[in-house]
């Protein structure tokens, strides 16, 4: 089973997006201050597509040889 490269790309963000939401729901249920998330997500974002296309490009590399 090969993913796709779409697949890849999408994987790192989706995974800080998700942990963001973990976050979000574990701290603002306690009672905590949960504005700093979006700032993180904003942050990450970037760096988790670089990530991805990176990911991406090593299986299209592997794919290859």
């Amino acid at each position: 089973m090969l993913a796709e490269p779409e697949e890849l790309i999408a994987l790192p963000f989706i995974i800080v997006v998700g942990i963001a939401l973990v976050a979000a729901v574990w701290i603002g249920g306690n009672g905590g201050d949960v504005s700093w998330i979006s700032n993180v997500v904003q942050a990450l974002a970037l760096p988790a597509i670089v990530v991805g296309l990176l990911l991406a490009a090593g299986a299209a590399l592997i794919n290859a040889l």
